[in-house]
């Protein structure tokens, strides 16, 4: 059975050591650091699932750590700081980085242990919620697409074996019209196959962007990808970009790219030739904003917003199940970066989805059971 991975970053040798020691008779396997610069340097080799980490180090102290920790996009490892700073200033200042809990030293071994399993179990429940998502989004993908192949491959044996039969009895007109509808229903194949490719690749980085975390800076990504969303529908002169803030968001560049892709091709899919797609960005203290406007009358927020995967709803395309195979993947992206995506009808025509994504400095609430221990101190409020 494979051990669950730990870094254990301390400067005092004789207690990482200890600690270290006791961490592995509970059965972990445990890496080392002996300040912020080697415990980087570890994570990045060994990519443990949890990190516990004192805060008064040299060269790099915790709190440098597990900012350049977060601005790399690892903003999924469960941090807990062990320090014999406690004061609520400094456990406030550790939070809002973004670490997960915080002991004071001298801790009890049990503590310790017992704090390293509620959160690794919270992260597990986190990844399992997310992995059920992406199963669902899965399956719904897979059943319509096995319905509009086998309804394209009878169509064409059907229309195959009319011409067969028939064939003396017809007109050029009639052969010509049957062969037609053979062409149309080969079409829908192609199309069908290229959206399996297509699904799969895009599987295959939200897989990898849910697990492996990273950094990526936005503006390059996004106006790669508009332009190769007009490009697709041929509407080059239809798409103008807005793109003056750059940031550096704790994402992937394979989650960016997906959900950006998702956006603008439905921008594009639910707008006729000629008019706008609108692409911005704004940035705020603690949120990156990114917009998407089109024109189209195909479709209206209400719908998009009560639209379930896979889902048929009014204004939408009967034959396009790409729909709620793009908002589920869009939604999931959004709950796995903690952001946020709204749907709003643009005036006079159209829709405005507006994502909005946490900065990386972006202070984060307590969680509830150590606000309650932090009640329970001498030191707190």
């Amino acid at each position: 059975m494979t051990k669950t991975k730990l870094l254990l970053v301390d400067d005092e040798k004789p207690l990482l050591m200890n600690v270290k020691e006791i961490l592995e008779l509970e059965g972990f396997e445990v890496v080392t650091g002996g300040n912020g610069n080697e415990g980087l340097q570890q994570y990045e080799k060994e990519k443990p699932e949890l990190i516990i980490c004192d805060i008064m180090m040299p060269d790099m102290d915790g709190y440098g750590f597990i900012q350049r920790l977060r601005e790399r996009g690892y903003t999924n490892v469960p941090f807990i700081f062990l320090t014999a700073k406690s004061d609520y200033d400094d456990i406030r200042t550790g939070m809002t980085i973004g670490a997960d809990d915080y002991l004071i030293k001298p801790v009890k071994g049990k503590q310790l242990v017992e704090a390293i399993r509620t959160r690794l179990q919270r992260k597990r429940e986190i990844n399992k919620h997310l992995e059920k998502d992406l199963i669902q989004i899965e399956n719904g993908f897979k059943l319509i697409t096995d319905q509009e192949f086998f309804a394209s491959v009878y169509d064409i044996i059907n229309y195959l074996h009319h011409l067969k039969s028939k064939y003396n009895e017809m007109s050029g007109e009639a052969v010509e019209q049957y062969l037609g509808y053979m062409e149309k229903s080969t079409d829908r194949l192609i199309k069908l196959m290229n959206k399996v490719k297509n699904w799969q690749d895009q599987k295959q980085q939200l897989q990898e962007g849910l697990s492996n975390g990273g950094s990526t800076k936005v503006l390059q990504i996004l106006n790669k990808t508009a332009k190769e969303a007009a490009l697709s529908y041929n509407r080059q002169q239809d798409l103008i970009c807005n793109l003056t803030d750059e940031a550096e968001l704790a994402l992937s560049s394979e989650l960016l790219e997906t959900l950006l892709k998702e956006l603008l091709d439905n921008a594009f899919k639910f707008s006729e030739k000629g008019n706008p797609v609108v692409v911005g960005t704004m940035k705020d203290k603690t949120e990156y904003i990114i917009m998407v406007a089109d024109c189209g009358k195909s479709t209206n927020a209400e719908s998009l917003n009560s639209i379930k995967p896979f889902e048929r709803k009014a204004g939408v395309d009967k034959n396009d199940s790409g729909v709620g195979l793009g908002l589920a993947i869009t939604n999931l992206i959004a709950k796995s970066i903690k952001a946020q995506i709204t749907y709003t009808n643009n005036s006079p025509a159209g829709i405005l989805v507006t994502v909005k994504i946490p900065l990386v400095n972006n202070p984060t609430a307590f969680d509830k059971d150590l606000v309650d221990r932090l009640k329970n101190t001498p030191f707190a409020i």
